[in-house]
């Protein structure tokens, strides 16, 4: 992966939109009478320049042009998933459950995708971080769910052993007594450690999967631990605005660490 500093990024997203913009004049169309292949194309190049927003945009038009296109609804799913990671707190679920819904249709279209899985296990955990794990049962299971069906059709996709990782760290944080009757008493700390850590030997250079193991660790009182993968989140080349407000996050942590 081509790694880009802010000067880079910015060209890189003038060079994308300048030729979007020239692609719409040039060929005379309106955006709603695009090919669905053209506005994916379109959509891919500025997901790529991290314009989760924009990119949305493009894939929300291909799934007009196209309602049986898998890629328009899942790609939409990812770009919004992006997108709430930025959004304003008061407006992040209004773009989780967007997500959500559109990777719903994407596996409507095509449920062996562990992609469109894993994307809809993203988007159902961070409604239900907004609402409360524990006021919304049944959306922790199907974050689990997800992940799960995720790891059976890719036992290696280092994303959905995240998010089981953090399943069992979040669920986990209320005493098992009270978790059994809701169905939730498998959550432990061995898990929340072993698949985080998992994650991270998949794909050791994605900064939230360092950022999340950090945070796992601290949560157990592993300081030295924890502190090690905050610095790995600082000393880790960036890509994109995400992995910017990860930095921060860890520095954030690191800074909390030194005062106690």
């Amino acid at each position: 992966m081509v790694i880009l500093n802010n000067k880079a990024r910015a060209r890189k997203t003038m060079r994308y939109s300048t030729v979007i913009f020239f692609f719409l004049i040039i060929n005379g169309k309106l955006l709603l009478a695009a090919p669905p292949t053209e506005l994916l194309a379109c959509g891919d190049s500025l997901y790529e320049a991290y314009q989760y927003g924009e990119s949305a945009k493009f894939y929300r038009q291909a799934a007009v042009a196209d309602s049986q296109s898998f890629d328009a609804f899942w790609k939409l799913g990812r770009s919004l998933n992006y997108l709430g990671e930025l959004t304003p707190r008061d407006s992040q679920l209004a773009v989780f459950e967007e997500a959500r819904d559109a990777e719903k249709l994407a596996l409507t279209k095509r449920d062996i995708s562990a992609d469109a899985h894993f994307q809809m296990a993203r988007a159902v955990g961070k409604i239900a971080l907004f609402k409360g794990i524990f006021s919304s049962i049944g959306l922790a299971k199907q974050v689990k769910a997800e992940a799960e069906r995720t790891l059976a059709l890719d036992s290696l996709h280092d994303g959905a052993w995240h998010i089981l990782g953090r399943w069992h760290r979040e669920v986990g944080k209320k005493p098992k007594l009270f978790r059994i009757p809701l169905g939730l008493g498998e959550a432990n700390k061995k898990d929340a450690i072993s698949f985080m850590q998992k994650a991270v030997i998949l794909n050791p250079t994605l900064i939230n999967h360092r950022l999340e193991m950090g945070i796992t660790y601290l949560e157990y009182g592993m300081k030295t631990e924890a502190r090690a993968e905050f610095g790995q989140c600082l000393s880790l080349p960036g890509h994109g605005p995400v992995d910017d407000k990860y930095k921060e996050e860890a520095k954030k942590y690191l800074a909390g660490m030194d005062k106690k």
